[in-house]
């Protein structure tokens, strides 16, 4: 990659003024594989001017003479060598921080130094990820920020001047790459992608800008996307001072705006704002590889997923057993873990082929991570091994659209026991393609509401165990949250969504909890995880698809597959991988003694929203 450097600079008292700067760019924007389209708003961002496009899909800006200060003295600059901040000599010791965050605002990584001489020493991140990244740079209590776009392995400024936070502006200056984006072009049309366009100079013509329907048929599709409510926008999430504790579980409902939904139309969006805040709060990103990255082999007996992006690679493969199933075969992805005996959960039903895969984690709450994941963006990537194992099943499922003449894609489900159901069950949250998933006795990290815990299984597993012991949640975004296992270094009723919330996101696909509250095996927290479904249940009633979740708890011996399960598996089996519409699902189950009221842990409106979703 070429060396980007960026250099901070103040504004003093008097101003010099730049050359005026004129634009005219014009274009046509066209949806990915079809022609032309109209009522797509374009604006240039550094200008701040938008227009519509009409019928033609054309769009055409031009200016008058345009006047910018520029400040004049340089204070400090850093350079950035791939993942590495190196800053200039000569500055003294430095303290404070860097930080990454996606276009949404959301935190990728943050880096803290002490005493840094720049000399001799640099700061790593993690790779950037593909599009918008913001960094944000706190360098002796002065904060300076500025936004890149990364598009394969080269960097792009997006902004010539931006104001940082502290109040102190800044210019970047970029030297030795082979180009330079001067602005960006922001397409944005209801039931598309957001679409943006790094431009290198301002006089321009023929500009092209491809959008990415999300929808098909005025519809969101659901069960045909990764992330069907991609193209909604969410505005900036609270920082973890600006959260107030709640013990009761918050209202998935409720939008950020303070408003609550009142139609199910509504719900594609919402569903992406919770989305966006379990990335932050809980989980880390997960990131997404450009159309073409994904390519392997699919075979009755194995599939080989390689992955290529900007240099990176990454390959794994998943072993099938085609279990009497008639091609393209409905399929149950099992998480393998040596310590189930090669695979865990829920087995496959004759007629329904098994993929197992290894899911790869490692003890211990610090240093670096491995697997897939790990290789692709970097060992000390912040996101945690759940995602970094969902991740792994997304990429399967990629490969399965490619070549879905053995395996049917969109009849997929995931299962997984303990760790694996952790693991299956956050694989089901964040791959919509997923029809049906399968969490078995999952504990903390899986289908448990963290801030239950210290209310009713303080004897079990606490949140800070998912990010210490192992780190299947991320040590970055949940560790502001908790910090030890104990009611005063756990503060997770500050954060604004919890596991039920997750639960939601899988609607209306098919969810069914298996789980075990004899109490033998304390990690389990029997209470904490009753109240969850139970409330999980709920949130399935209001969006209408009650009988899309089902829940068996049956008392015995740790990821023992036992008769009490088989019925509710078989029902939903049917109905999401068979195409059985009819048949009887949403039970809900349980041997807990001495069960928790559930209502007593939530206090908003559980009736059933109007409208269709």
């Amino acid at each position: 990659m070429k060396i980007l450097h960026l250099v901070l600079m103040v504004f003093l008292v008097s101003y010099a003024f730049a050359a005026d700067t004129e634009y005219q760019i014009s274009g046509v924007v066209n949806e990915k594989g079809g022609g032309p389209l109209e009522g797509v708003n374009v604006l240039l961002k550094g200008k701040n001017v938008s227009m519509v496009t009409g019928a033609d899909g054309a769009f055409e800006f031009t200016s008058v003479a345009v006047r910018m200060n520029v400040p004049q003295k340089q204070t400090l600059s850093f350079t950035l060598r791939g993942n590495s901040v190196a800053f200039s000599p000569g500055a003294g010791k430095l303290d404070g921080n860097v930080a990454v965050f996606s276009g949404n605002g959301r935190r990728i990584a943050s880096t803290s130094f002490s005493g840094l001489n720049p000399a001799t020493e640099q700061i790593t991140l993690p790779q950037l990820v593909s599009g918008i990244n913001i960094i944000r740079a706190t360098v002796n209590n002065t904060i300076h920020t500025c936004q890149l776009m990364r598009l394969g392995n080269k960097l792009h400024l997006i902004n010539n001047h931006v104001s940082s936070r502290s109040g102190n502006s800044f210019t970047l200056a970029k030297m030795a790459a082979e180009s330079e984006a001067v602005d960006t072009l922001v397409a944005t049309k209801e039931g598309f992608q957001e679409a943006m366009l790094p431009v290198e100079s301002y006089i321009l013509s023929d500009v092209s800008i491809e959008m990415d329907s999300t929808f098909k048929g005025g519809e969101i599709m659901w069960g045909k996307k990764e992330n069907p409510t991609a193209h909604c926008n969410v505005g900036d999430l609270p920082g973890y001072n600006e959260l107030s504790p709640d013990s009761k579980l918050p209202d998935p409902f409720m939008k950020l705006d303070g408003t609550r939904i009142t139609d199910k139309s509504e719900w594609a969006c919402r569903r992406e704002e919770i989305l966006q805040q379990m990335f932050e709060y809980i989980y880390g990103d997960k990131p997404i590889p450009a159309d073409g990255s994904v390519s392997g082999t699919v075979s009755s007996n194995k599939i080989s997923v390689e992955v290529n992006e900007g240099g990176k690679r990454c390959s794994f493969s998943a072993s099938v057993k085609m279990n009497g199933a008639s091609q393209p075969a409905p399929a149950i992805i099992r998480y393998g873990d040596p310590m189930f005996g090669g695979g865990s959960g829920a087995s496959a039903p004759t007629g329904v082929a098994e993929i197992t895969f290894t899911a790869i984690e490692g003890t211990g709450g610090s240093g670096s991570k491995n697997g897939p994941f790990y290789d692709f963006y970097g060992s000390n990537h912040p996101a945690g091994y759940l995602v970094a194992q969902a991740w792994q099943v997304s990429r399967i499922i990629d490969l399965l659209e490619q070549n879905p003449d053995v395996i049917d894609p969109y009849r997929i489900a995931v299962t997984g026991c303990s760790r694996n159901g952790k693991g299956a069950f956050i694989a089901g949250v964040l791959d919509n393609r997923i029809a049906l998933t399968i969490p078995v006795e999952s504990g903390i990290g899986g289908t448990v509401a963290l801030r239950l815990v210290k209310q009713l299984d303080t004897g079990g597993e606490w949140p800070y165990h998912a990010i210490s012991y192992v780190r299947w949640l991320s040590e970055v975004a949940l560790g502001r949250f908790t910090s030890g296992n104990n009611a005063g270094s756990d503060n997770t009723d500050r954060l604004p969504v919890d596991m039920h919330s997750a639960m939601a996101l899988i609607a209306p696909r098919g969810l069914y909890i298996v789980d075990n509250p004899s109490g033998t095996y304390a990690g389990l927290d029997a209470r904490s995880a009753w109240v969850t479904g139970s409330v999980g249940k709920k949130t399935f009633e209001v969006l209408g698809v009650g009988d899309h979740f089902a829940y068996e708890g049956a008392s015995g011996s740790h990821c023992q597959w036992r008769n009490q399960y088989t019925a509710s598996l078989n029902a939903m089996v049917d109905k999401f991988l068979k195409g059985n519409n009819s048949a009887n699902t949403g039970s809900v189950n349980t041997d807990l003694g001495n069960k928790p009221n559930a209502q007593q842990y939530y206090d908003w409106d559980t009736s059933e929203l109007s409208g269709e979703l």
